[in-house]
């Protein structure tokens, strides 16, 4: 695996960020792997509505909020009704549509050219009165505007996707369409193909999803190849009363231990950390990792 260390001169206070936060990859060389990356991602990326406190909410900020921290890694799941696709987390609808998602990705990179989106994509609650299967519907978004997509199966370089959208595949498709990701467990720790995947979430306590992601961290750290794209799922929850789902259980605890853990890490590849209830603080502490001080 190659090693990505770049020093920055930092002219002002030693905390200064090394990037703006909007185009923190604009200081990364065309040549490096996207699997050599620590890239900011959010679990669920549009769920920001829930019907009861901590059972569907995923995330505080908008997706625009999200872009603006940092965030390059999105979590969308989406419901296939009527042949187009409603953002939903399980039966939660999130008042938002594909499209609007699109637009919001598609406006940032405009406006920021030297970044790329990797967008997860996973069918979500039960489809409604289709005509065509979630497969025909995406390639239909796609080819509304295929320019700004990419779509192969291999891992691309930064430089090959700056100002793009790469489909990272959770569903089925006969034909090539995107990175595939349908080798997915929830084990803690999946290698698969062209992926790693720790997304362990039901789970019985905050410290044992710890231990999990640390571990999971070591793997990530030690692997020198970059033919997996690594993703370290933070998320997860508890199951309350009635076997009702309790997020924030699990959120906040771990995300002041990965917070605490970015303070020391060694700027290694991590990989694609993809968080509940993300932050501008948190977005910039994984980022970070992939450039050295100068102290």
């Amino acid at each position: 695996m190659k090693l990505l260390l770049i020093t920055v001169l930092i002219i002002t206070a030693p905390n200064t960020l090394y990037a703006l936060q909007s185009d923190w990859m604009s200081k990364l060389p065309d040549d490096v792997s996207l699997a050599a990356l620590n890239i900011p991602g959010t679990h669920n990326s549009g769920a920001t509505r829930e019907p009861i406190l901590g059972t569907a909410q995923c995330q505080s900020m908008s997706l625009r909020a999200q872009l603006e921290s940092g965030t390059r890694f999105f979590d969308i799941r989406c419901r296939h009704s009527h042949n187009q696709f409603e953002i939903y987390h399980g039966f939660v609808s999130q008042n938002l549509t594909f499209a609007d998602v699109l637009k919001t990705f598609k406006t940032h990179l405009q406006n920021h050219p030297s970044e790329t989106i990797v967008v997860s994509i996973k069918p979500e609650y039960k489809p409604n009165q289709n005509s065509q299967s979630f497969t025909q519907t995406l390639r239909d978004y796609v080819d509304q505007a295929k320019s700004a997509w990419y779509l192969k199966e291999t891992i691309p370089s930064l430089g090959m996707v700056r100002g793009k959208i790469v489909l990272l595949r959770r569903f089925a498709s006969e034909n090539p369409f995107g990175i595939p990701a349908t080798d997915w467990k929830s084990n803690g720790f999946h290698k698969a193909n062209q992926i790693f995947v720790q997304d362990r979430y039901s789970l019985p306590d905050a410290n044992s999803k710890w231990n999990t992601i640390e571990q999971a961290f070591l793997f990530s750290v030690k692997e020198k190849s970059d033919s997996r794209l690594h993703l370290h799922y933070t998320s997860g929850y508890l199951k309350g009363r009635f076997g009702i789902p309790d997020i924030r259980s699990i959120s906040t605890p771990v995300n002041q231990q990965l917070m605490d853990y970015l303070k020391t890490a060694s700027h290694h590849r991590h990989g694609f950390i993809v968080v509940d209830f993300m932050t501008p603080e948190l977005a910039k502490s994984i980022y970070q990792l992939n450039f050295a001080t100068n102290d």
